[in-house]
């Protein structure tokens, strides 16, 4: 059966104490995990006391499917539990949590997971080994902003199929890795709003992003930074005018900080995958920006995600 490791990792300002504390109570869980977080009304079960052997629990939904976790091995820098999946598809991990003092109240995360995939699924390793690390770098950021503030400000709400109108917008095209997609972005935005203004363009609208190919194995991404104009209008520094199709498209609609984008992403996906819809693969998904972060606290950040559907 083909075989993976998946390691991923965070500093987090707080004791070692602490940390270890939150991550060997599952009851905790359900505030920073980035599965369950797609599906919080799912069944979750409980067994045992928290910090001690034994202690798991076990989660049945619909979207995230059913399986159990308990924990075997517990010490002052490092946790361990055996992981069962039952569907979609049965399989078993072991995860382990490192949990390294750097500093005064400051700690070191890493969090692992070694498991394999069924026989019939070796074409999908390499997906399934990005998927997981993205899952993981959400959860742990995540876990980072509960520890750190007794809160995740990030919240998503799915608003089902919608029918989407064709914008006109000035944009220009950006290559990026997905780990620095936000810098990125914060850089390109700008650039396509001085270049409108200064071609004397009517901005009509908030910026959005048009996720042209998004490759999680290789980590990388090619987007269109967007702003919607009025009109076509002569523009420099490779920023020109074009049109974003008409769709029908899920939506999905995030609030809090950028770096949590991912959770609705992720949201939205198994809500397709659920519901059996598929992808228009002639319009590229795309997220519009709702709230200007020059005024608005990130956690109020309002962020549209439009998944276009075939049919």
């Amino acid at each position: 059966m083909p075989a993976f490791q998946i390691i991923s990792s965070i500093h987090i300002d707080a004791p070692a104490a602490q940390v270890r504390k939150t991550i060997a109570d599952f009851k905790t869980w359900p505030t920073w995990s980035p599965w369950l977080i797609m599906e919080p009304d799912c069944k979750l079960t409980y067994q045992g006391s928290a910090g001690e052997l034994g202690h798991g629990y076990s989660w049945e939904g619909e979207k995230v499917g059913s399986g159990g976790m308990v924990m075997s091995a517990l010490d002052a820098n490092r946790m361990e539990a055996d992981l069962e999946f039952l569907k979609p598809w049965k399989s078993h991990a072991d995860i382990a949590f490192d949990i390294e003092s750097v500093g005064d109240a400051q700690t070191r995360v890493k969090w692992h997971m070694n498991s394999s995939l069924p026989f019939f699924m070796f074409f999908m390793l390499g997906k399934m080994k990005a998927m997981i690390a993205n899952d993981y770098d959400r959860g742990l950021r995540m876990l980072k902003d509960y520890i750190e503030t007794g809160a995740v400000p990030s919240s998503t709400r799915v608003e089902g199929l919608v029918d989407v109108s064709a914008v006109l917008y000035a944009g220009k095209s950006h290559q990026s890795s997905m780990t620095d997609i936000g810098d990125s972005m914060a850089a390109s935005l700008p650039e396509v709003f001085n270049a409108a203004t200064h071609a004397g363009a009517e901005i009509v609208g908030m910026p959005f992003s048009i996720y042209n190919k998004m490759d999680m194995v290789k980590n990388h991404c090619s987007y269109t930074a967007a702003i919607p104009v009025t009109s076509v209008v002569a523009m420099g520094n490779g920023v020109s005018c074009s049109e974003r199709p008409a769709c029908k498209a899920l939506k999905v609609v995030h609030t809090g900080p950028y770096r949590h984008l991912g959770n609705a992403w992720s949201t939205g996906m198994g809500d397709m995958r659920h519901a059996k819809m598929k992808m228009d693969k002639k319009n590229p998904p795309f997220e519009v920006y709702v709230s200007d972060p020059a005024n608005t606290p990130e956690d109020g950040l309002i962020t549209e995600i439009y998944l276009p559907v075939r049919g």
